[in-house]
């Protein structure tokens, strides 16, 4: 039975039996892998605390035909995010990384561009102020990359290319999947006003490289437009919403009535 090794990066774990760990991985090689840690729970040895969400791992496991989890035989730890763990807003945010990608993601499928962007984001993180503008950087790149991005380059009922409009209002669609103009809104019940600064901030991001855009810099306007559209957007798609989505929002609901 072959073992293989690779980067990964906890996306779940819970506790199985007496002693075990059922663990999801998101790994740099093999995408996201569901599998089985035997004896996690009291072995120091093998997974020490390498199993915590989002640790940053070097993963050994083997599988056998026809099952549906994998063996994880053993973990190395390369970065457990430490500044992540010390902060609440960090963590909330640091899992609802983890949950879209785990959303999103089908199993056994490689995507290194995902993976580089969740690295990534973690590593920001860890490093600097949470501030918003991490979550919807992520929410527009992980849309991106996997297949969701929203049409913004032209009205999606008439077609007409954004830069040929003059003075005119323009909306966001949920159900056509992007932009909408003001003449083509009739009919249409899902829509959400967004000005022209957001529609060019969100093709750029989505253009650019991680390097360059973590020097980006969203208006307020641009903020608070993508934060209305963005998260309904991929609920849209996904079919529910994202349980750690909810938790931020009653933690910043609370923290302005205080």
């Amino acid at each position: 039975m072959p073992s293989f090794k690779t980067e990964a990066i906890v996306l779940k774990s819970i506790n199985y039996g007496e002693s075990d760990k059922i663990v999801t991985f998101f790994t740099k090689d093999f995408g996201k892998l569901k599998g089985i840690a035997k004896g996690a729970r009291r072995s120091r040895k093998r997974f020490q605390n390498a199993l915590n969400l989002f640790t940053h791992i070097r993963l050994i496991f083997f599988e056998r035909e026809g099952m549906g989890l994998v063996r994880a035989d053993g973990c190395d730890i390369l970065y457990t995010f430490p500044k992540i763990r010390e902060d609440l807003k960090k963590i909330l945010y640091a899992n609802y990384f983890l949950e879209l990608i785990n959303e999103m993601s089908t199993e056994k499928e490689a995507n290194l561009n995902a993976y580089d962007l969740l690295l990534w984001s973690l590593s920001m993180l860890d490093q600097a102020e949470a501030k918003e503008e991490w979550l919807r950087i992520f929410e527009i790149k992980i849309l991106s990359i996997f297949g969701y991005r929203p049409n913004i380059k032209r009205c999606n009922v008439c077609k007409k290319a954004l830069d040929e409009f003059k003075e005119i209002s323009f909306y966001f669609s949920q159900e056509k999947g992007g932009l909408i103009c003001e003449r083509c809104i009739g009919g249409l019940n899902d829509l959400s006003s967004i000005s022209l600064g957001t529609l060019r901030m969100i093709e750029k991001v989505s253009e650019m490289d991680l390097e360059e855009v973590k020097r980006i810099k969203f208006s307020s306007q641009s903020l608070e437009e993508v934060k209305d559209i963005l998260p309904k957007f991929i609920q849209y798609h996904l079919g529910k919403g994202l349980k750690t989505l909810k938790v931020l929002k009653e933690i910043q609901s609370l923290s302005t009535t205080t």
